[in-house]
């Protein structure tokens, strides 16, 4: 392929290229007149918009202008919380003599991932490709017509440590441009054609081989397991969400203790590690070290959304209040600062504060010493290892290493009254933290990760009965319904107070269906069955790939990118795409509607190939296949009166059952929504009774919870 003569040419500036390696404060600047981008309405694009660089939005009107110009395009693409984003900017973005030599050389277009993930998706996967690594700010060079000819991440203003600097590598790309034009014309043509082919796959006749890909899923994750740190990877460490799911339903199934323990492990790891807020709970982007102390500060809406469902799954796996604990202060960090008027959640909190990242946060010896009473004050700095030193640049980062019982002792405290001084003073803390200045908050509600923090708060009300949890959780939901869905199932990725919506990617939709059959579940209200029906239906339509099966990542009328490619691999957030499997499952049994069966299996024969072989980054899809192979556990409760509450509800509330049917029905209460098979024959008229069928297999109705907890021991699953 003739993509090696680019690479070829541009060696020198590929091996200089690095991602976020330095920290460097930004230049004053005097104030400058607003761009083009100060009428967008994206906190991220409002942060450029007094740039000296005349930066467009995304649109064809700075295509057109690249045409008419003959000047490449330089895209970059960040988000608000992205604290390496905010070092290039004050490097480069801001810098006058930079700026002017973009604004003569190039039509320079700024992005917000968050707004447009399909065009961060295909131009992230050019220069993964091309260099072997991505991130933010991603930095790519796009002929006029969109086909990326070169790309890379952060860039210094000045070159150092082997990196060339920014102002050299504009003039390398703009001389290339300008004296190679033939070159860059032939290789955009292999580019493209290179882009089209990378989602091409070919339906096979079979499924995939479900033992053997679930074993080589659980042994790469086996090998990967750091197990003195909890996690799967060195530094930097991520939570690794879908791979964790995995591992908890494949332990559900088949009872490997490791399985649940790799998990349970790391769980414990983060919420120790200085990568959870110790003080205002809610968990940070990623640890910079593998002990999970050093965080990137920011703070993402999903991140804490996802990993709220498996601290509780932890508790209901272990009993231990704390993973309760846990998955309610990261809850309530989210209605405390995430939370809009509306109802819905914001993105996310930024890295940095006053212009350094992690200040927010961090804590000096004195002054924690200085806000707390002497009879706290010891134990508090030696539960949290407060130090004179500190353990970040001179300040603290507060983290656990060990039991407070342990240290109770020490001070004479029952373990009790060390509780109850550890609440008081973290709630000082908190009241005095609130008098800084604090991150800057994106205020962009997405539909994909609302849909993820609903889930999120049926989970944490089914286990704590916390009646604020159900309430958020049903507000969010009707205020996206109303205002970003329409009647016929079409979904909004984003409505900036209905000035600007963008239509909804497959993730908005996977998300959001999931919401509502959890919905359904906890609520047993059926008007959220139907929604997630239509929604799905709406999909189907409009983002299924025909030919091979699977969903598209965009809608089939979208012209927004050059490429329409589907997102198969699980990231930062587990694939939409992925994510229908188990949707799909979930509406089969529910309804009995034998299409989504079908199109369950046609997606994954549509990936066989890539689950045989490459699992690891399909978690989410194999967590999918799971619930295929064995079959979900499936509870009708059968009430004499509709108005009656159940009592065995609670009690299955607390059971781990990660595949699970849950129908709560009465004679005067049935719904043709329903899957017949659901009700049929499941009915007790004198008092509640529970139904418990596996695997074609149903137990008589069962009326008390002895009977009922003997029943479900008997099986063959692995539930506590």
């Amino acid at each position: 392929m003739r993509l090696k003569f680019l690479i070829i040419i541009l060696f020198p500036i590929i091996i200089m290229t690095g991602w976020c390696f330095f920290r460097e404060k930004g230049k004053n600047m005097s104030s400058v007149p607003k761009n083009r981008l100060a009428s967008e309405s994206s906190p991220y694009l409002l942060q450029h918009a007094t740039n000296p660089v005349d930066w467009y939005p995304w649109g064809e009107e700075a295509f057109e202008a690249a045409i008419k110009q003959n000047r490449p395009v330089l895209l970059s693409i960040g988000y608000s919380a992205c604290h390496w984003c905010h070092v290039m900017a004050h490097e480069s973005f801001e810098d006058s003599s930079i700026a002017r030599y973009m604004n003569s050389h190039f039509v320079n277009i700024k992005v917000d991932r968050e707004e447009y993930p399909d065009v961060d998706h295909l131009y992230q996967t050019f220069v993964q490709v091309t260099t072997g690594r991505g991130g933010w700010p991603l930095t790519v060079f796009l002929t006029p017509e969109k086909v990326p000819f070169y790309g890379g991440t952060y860039f210094p203003a000045k070159a150092r440590y082997g990196m060339i600097s920014f102002p050299e590598l504009l003039k390398r790309i703009n001389d290339i441009y300008q004296n190679e034009p033939k070159k860059i014309a032939e290789n955009s043509v292999e580019i493209r054609s290179f882009l089209e082919k990378l989602d091409q796959t070919e339906m096979s006749d079979q499924l995939p081989n479900p033992t053997k890909s679930f074993e080589n899923l659980y042994r790469s994750l086996e090998n990967s397991y750091d197990s003195i740190h909890g996690g799967f990877s060195k530094a930097p460490k991520f939570p690794h969400v879908a791979d964790m799911e995995f591992l908890l339903t494949y332990y559900h199934y088949t009872g490997h203790k490791e399985a649940r323990e790799m998990v349970v492990h790391t769980l414990e790891k983060m919420a120790h590690g200085g990568i959870y807020d110790q003080i205002g709970g809610g968990f940070a982007r990623y640890s910079t070290d593998e002990k999970w102390l050093v965080p990137h500060f920011e703070k993402m809406l999903y991140d804490n959304a996802l990993l709220i469902p498996l601290f509780v799954d932890a508790y209901r796996l272990t009993g231990k209040d704390y993973y309760k604990r846990i998955g309610q202060e990261t809850a309530d960090f989210v209605l405390r600062e995430l939370y809009s008027p509306h109802g819905t959640f914001y993105a996310a909190l930024d890295a940095d504060s006053e212009g350094e990242e992690g200040k927010f946060y961090v804590w000096g010896y004195e002054e924690i010493r200085s806000h707390l009473d002497e009879d706290i004050r010891d134990l508090f700095c030696e539960y949290y290892q407060i130090e004179q030193t500190g353990n970040f640049e001179g300040n603290n980062i507060l983290h656990l290493t060990r039991p407070l019982a342990t240290i109770a002792k020490n001070y004479e405290f029952s373990t009790k009254e060390a509780e109850e001084k550890i609440v008081l003073a973290k709630n000082i803390l908190l009241k005095e933290r609130e008098s800084r200045i604090r991150p800057g908050l994106d205020s962009k509600v997405l539909t994909d990760w609302n849909g993820m923090m609903i889930t999120a708060l049926w989970k944490i009300y089914e286990i704590s009965g916390t009646g604020k949890y159900r309430e958020a959780a049903e507000k969010a939901l009707k205020f996206l319904i109303e205002n970003y869905t329409e009647e016929n199932g079409h979904v909004y990725h984003f409505n900036k107070n209905d000035q600007k919506k963008n239509d909804g990617y497959i993730d908005d939709y996977a998300y959001l269906i999931a919401a509502l059959i959890d919905g359904f579940e906890v609520t047993q209200k059926f008007r959220y069955l139907e929604m997630a029906q239509r929604i799905c239906g709406y999909a189907l339509e409009n983002f299924w790939d025909n030919h091979s099966g699977g969903f598209y990542f965009t809608h089939r009328n979208s012209d927004t990118i050059i490429v329409r490619l589907k997102r198969t691999f699980d990231a930062s957030t587990p694939a939409g795409n992925n994510l229908m499997g188990t949707n799909l499952l979930r509406l089969h049994a529910y309804t009995g509607q034998e299409t989504y069966l079908q199109k369950t299996e046609q997606l994954f024969r549509s990936l066989k190939n890539e689950v045989e072989s490459r699992g690891a980054a399909l978690s989410k899809l194999m967590t999918a296949l799971l619930w295929y192979q064995n079959s979900p556990l499936e509870f009708t409760i059968s009430l004499p009166d509709s108005n009656e509450e159940s009592q065995l509800l609670p009690e299955i509330s607390q059971l781990f059952i990660p595949c699970r049917v849950l129908v709560v029905t009465s004679k005067d209460s049935r719904n043709e929504l329903l899957n017949p098979d659901l009700i049929k024959n499941r009915h007790s008229e004198d008092q509640e009774a529970v139904f418990i069928c596996h695997q074609m297999t149903c137990s008589l109705p069962v009326i008390d919870a002895d009977q009922f907890f003997d029943i479900i021991h008997s099986l063959n699953l692995h539930i506590q």
